[in-house]
Parts: structure tokens; C-alpha cells; sequence
């Protein structure tokens, strides 16, 4: 039998890690069982559905690879497919209407854990009032998942209620409506977040009566720093952030493949790597917890790894790009910076603002960056005889020049380092001097030095 796995969003918000770790997996699973991979969107909340949400899912999932066969599966179109299946179940005697007001159902949960209605076995209904459609609920034995993750997770049958399954006003829940689209939706692994565990219970009683048996697999939540479950509700930074940051798609998998599942001592994994070795059992019990350095590490590498054309083409889309001025006479320059600062840049917009510094000509300093500046002002006017001297303005020439400097005045590196790189770059750590003086340029490296080391 094909595998057929879903991801099925609820669009009342951005996209963040921890719905696309589900994603992904759902992905993976499908792919390396030669599967197909599909989209549900859950957007029967008219109240706090956005269409901007929609839109956001998609093109983070684009972004990512994270491609899904046949159409998406709108919800909120599929309403009178659900309502028949709440018909067919009321006929099958495996749901029914309950018509207690809403009085009533506070009363009977007062000393009850448990609902248990007075119209769960009574056809004699009352006319033109308002009822809900209630589940029934078996009262005897257990209710067991094999879960491929939590292993078989057990609960007593006494201990599930007769949930509600349509609202008075004719709307099907939640529990209906996703188990009856993943039972037409032919879907034959339902893997999500260990949260969603009692729903599961519980939809277990509506496959049941559809005679409908799909595998369970409940993934643990990720965690934040301060180890609370990573959510919307809490303001986990969505994928479109990491994207407007300047993350890469290949850095957000490769971190997110390894928040839970075990592969080794392997760090570096592409996409179609996961496909070829993923397996749904390798995945742990216990929750990941999120590693903003991790992130940032992987990023870095992906970054370093991309040739300077890719790098240039991925900084023009962002935003942040747009500070540039990048004429076409700047373009080889930029490509340059690029090669330059690649290597310690752990996000695109740090790599940008690098190449940014590059032309800005006035910096703001810190006290600290002032003191440097004013202690070592002195040496300004050697430097910049000796550079204005120079008429091959290359890496060697540059470098053996700074060396003179530094042995005639009695200096260590860091005494003409430090506030050379300030009045450069704005910042005291960088790449090599002599790499960023050629890139500028000897007109632009005198005048940054003339108007800034002061």
C-alpha cells in the first residue's frame, strides 16, 4: 500500500519551527517509502483564519523544498462531506443528538469527570430545538495506538467522553473533521506533535466506526531556552523570520533533520540524504530543545560552502540588500566582499552589513571604540604617507608596508589592527586588513582613514 502522509496547518498564524519539523518529517517519510506527501489547511476558524497565514505555509514550504503532490485540500470547502459522515454515524446508532441546554451540561460535569448524557440512547427528540451531535463513545475495554514513536500508549475506554463531533449550530469539531479528511483523504501515516496524543484517542473511536486504520506517530514538542513548549502562542520566530534574516532553506533543514532524529555522528545532511536514510522509528521520545547557535553554526557553513554568484543573487532579493548601492560598477566589488566575508558571516544580513560598512564613510563609535581611536591618532599621519606612496595597490605590497609600520614604531599587531579596522569597517574584528584595502580601494582606505581616525 502507497504511504500517504499530510500536514495539515491551522492558518491562524505564521508558520514556525515546530510546525515545519512536522512538515518535514511527514515529507521525509513519505519520500523514502516512495510516497506522496499532501497539504490539508485546517481553515474552518473563520474567526481567526488569515489569508496572509495561508500564504505565508505555502511559500515557506516552497522555500524549504518541501513539495507536495496532488491539490491542497481546503477544509472549510469540505464541510457537507462531514456533515454526511455525521449523518451516517447518527444512522449507524454510532453517534446521536444531544439536546441538553447548556445549564444542564455544567450540572452534570459538576461531580462527573466523565459527560454522560440522558439522550445517548433515546430517539423520542424534542422539535425545533437546538441539539449537538455527540460521539459514541465506548463504555467497556481500552483503546490502544501502536504508536511507531511512543510505542503502544494505552487508555481506558471509561475514561473517554461522548465528544462533541457538530456544534449546535451544524458546524463540525475538530476531531470530526480532521479524522474524516484524512479517511478520504486515503492518508495512511498520521504523524504530528505528542500534544496532539488525546485527539488522537478520540479520533480512534471515529476511524473505528469508518472502519479506517491509519499508523500513529506523535513526535515530541520542541523546546525553548527557557523550556517551554515552542508555539505560536508564545512568539516562536516564524520561518518566514528565518528567511528575512537571511537564513538559508538547506541550513533550516539540515537543523531541524537533527532536532529528534538520530542519524549518527553525521552534523551535515542534505534533503536528499534525509530521504535516502530517514526512518520514522529513529525519531526520540524526549523533546529537542531549540539551539539558536546550532542554527547560526549550520547557516554559517551552508554560507561559506555557496559560490559567490549564488550568494550575490540570494542578497540581492533581501531587503536589507536595498541599503547597497549596487550599480553595475560596484557588482565585481561586491562579489570581492563577498568572497571576503563569507567566511565569518552567519546569517545574509550580517554578510550585507559587512559589505554595507564597506561604503559607508562615517561610522557611530562606541566610548570604548572613541578611546582606541584617540589613543592611537598619532599614528594616522605615518600611515597615511606611507599608503599614499604606494602605487601597486595589491595584497603584498600592502601587507609588507603595514609590517614596516608596525617594527619602525615598536608596535603590536593590534595597536595599528584595531583602529585601522574602525575606521574601515566600524568594528574592531574582521577579515584581513590587507584584503579589505585592496577591495576599497587606495582612494576610499586614505579618506576613510583622513575622516574617521580622529
Amino acid at each position: 500500500m502507497e504511504t500517504i502522509t499530510r500536514f495539515a496547518p491551522s492558518p491562524t498564524g505564521l508558520l514556525h519551527l515546530g510546525g515545519i519539523r512536522t512538515a518535514l518529517f511527514n515529507f521525509l517519510h513519505a519520500k523514502s517509502t516512495g510516497g506522496k506527501f499532501r497539504i490539508r489547511i485546517e481553515d474552518t476558524d473563520h474567526t481567526r483564519n488569515k489569508k496572509e497565514s495561508i500564504d505565508s505555509i505555502l511559500k515557506g514550504l516552497e522555500w524549504l523544498g518541501l513539495k507536495h503532490d496532488d491539490e491542497i485540500i481546503y477544509q472549510s470547502k469540505r464541510i457537507k462531506e462531514h456533515q454526511k459522515i455525521i449523518n451516517q454515524l447518527i444512522e449507524n446508532n454510532c453517534a446521536y443528538k444531544c439536546f441538553h441546554t447548556e445549564e444542564e451540561i455544567l450540572e452534570l460535569k459538576k461531580n462527573n469527570k466523565k459527560l454522560e448524557s440522558k439522550w445517548r440512547n433515546k430517539f423520542d427528540h424534542p422539535k425545533n430545538t437546538q441539539f449537538c451531535v455527540r460521539i459514541k463513545s465506548p463504555l467497556n475495554g481500552q483503546t490502544t495506538i501502536n504508536d511507531k514513536i511512543q510505542g503502544i500508549v494505552t487508555v481506558e475506554n471509561k475514561e473517554l467522553d461522548d465528544f462533541v463531533i457538530m456544534r449546535s449550530d451544524g458546524s463540525p469539531t475538530f476531531l470530526l473533521s480532521s479524522a474524516v479528511d484524512d479517511f478520504l483523504m486515503s492518508i495512511t501515516d498520521i504523524i504530528r506533535g505528542d500534544d496532539h496524543l488525546t485527539n488522537s484517542f478520540r479520533q480512534m473511536i471515529i476511524f473505528n466506526y469508518l472502519n479506517y486504520y491509519p499508523t500513529f506517530s506523535h513526535m515530541p514538542l520542541i523546546h525553548n531556552e527557557n523550556n517551554e513548549k515552542l508555539s505560536k502562542r508564545h512568539n516562536a520566530l516564524s520561518i518566514e523570520d528565518y528567511k528575512n534574516e537571511g537564513f538559508l532553506p538547506e541550513a533550516m533543514i539540515n537543523y531541524l533533520l537533527r532536532l529528534g532524529w538520530s542519524y549518527g555522528d553525521k552534523e551535515i545532511i542534505s534533503l536528499d540524504d534525509a530521504i535516502k536514510n530517514f526512518k520514522i522509528d529513529k525519531i526520540g521520545k524526549s523533546p529537542s530543545k531549540l539551539d539558536e547557535k546550532k542554527i547560526l553554526f549550520l547557516n554559517n557553513f551552508y554560507i561559506k560552502n555557496k559560490n559567490d554568484d549564488f550568494i550575490l543573487d540570494e542578497i540581492k532579493k533581501n531587503q536589507a540588500f536595498l541599503k547597497i548601492k549596487n550599480s553595475e560598477e560596484t557588482i565585481s566589488k561586491i562579489k570581492d566582499l563577498i568572497n571576503i566575508f563569507k567566511e565569518r558571516s552567519n546569517t545574509l544580513n550580517e554578510l550585507i552589513n559587512y559589505i554595507d560598512s564597506i561604503n559607508k564613510e562615517v561610522f557611530s563609535y562606541s566610548k570604548v571604540e572613541k578611546k582606541i581611536l584617540n589613543d592611537s591618532v598619532h599614528l594616522k599621519n605615518n600611515l597615511l604617507d606611507k599608503l599614499s606612496f604606494i602605487e601597486s595597490w595589491d595584497d603584498y605590497i600592502l601587507e609588507n608596508a603595514i609590517k614596516d609600520i608596525i617594527k619602525n614604531m615598536n608596535l603590536k599587531f593590534k595597536d595599528l589592527g584595531q583602529p585601522l579596522r574602525l575606521v574601515l569597517l566600524g568594528t574592531m574584528n574582521g577579515p584581513s586588513l590587507t584584503k579589505i584595502m585592496k577591495v576599497i580601494g587606495k582612494e576610499a582606505t586614505l579618506k576613510k582613514i583622513k575622516n574617521n581616525w580622529i
